[in-house]
């Protein structure tokens, strides 16, 4: 409790030798390890008295924890499960896939149509010069 080591055990002797003197020292002493006593009893008492307090609550606690541990362990093996479950059913479909003659895209050509209003806007588009046009740039501030 006080953690005392050795050698401040054996300075705090010699110190009491000093103060007290050799007539006053072991009844002092007998009276501090009287009082030591009362007070270890007196704290074994209470906590003593604060686990069984607290014990109850404690109890009902850690069982409603271990049964929410005991719903989600559940919860979370049927989702495992389910993911295996799945992940078998997407493998086996796409070893289906491969199988199964591959399907290669046909070529369509784009014919335009014979529409007016786009025949205008091509001719509008290639009126308009597309080259990059550089526009100087003065800054007022300078001289």
């Amino acid at each position: 409790m006080f953690n005392f080591s050795g050698s401040e055990i054996l300075f705090l002797l010699i110190l009491g030798l000093v103060v007290l003197g050799p007539e006053k020292l072991p009844p002092a002493l007998r009276k501090m390890g009287q009082i030591y006593g009362q007070f270890k009893r007196i704290t074994g008492d209470a906590q003593s008295e604060f686990r069984g307090a607290f014990a109850e609550p404690l109890r009902d606690m850690q069982k409603a924890a271990n049964e929410y541990k005991t719903v989600f362990t559940d919860a979370s093996s049927e989702i495992e499960k389910e993911y295996i479950d799945t992940t078998s059913i997407f493998a086996a479909s796409a070893e289906t896939e491969k199988m199964e003659d591959v399907v290669e895209p046909t070529y369509i050509p784009y014919e335009p149509s014979t529409n007016t209003v786009l025949d205008s806007v091509t001719e509008i588009q290639d009126t308009d010069d597309l080259e990059p046009k550089v526009i100087p740039y003065e800054n007022p501030e300078m001289p």
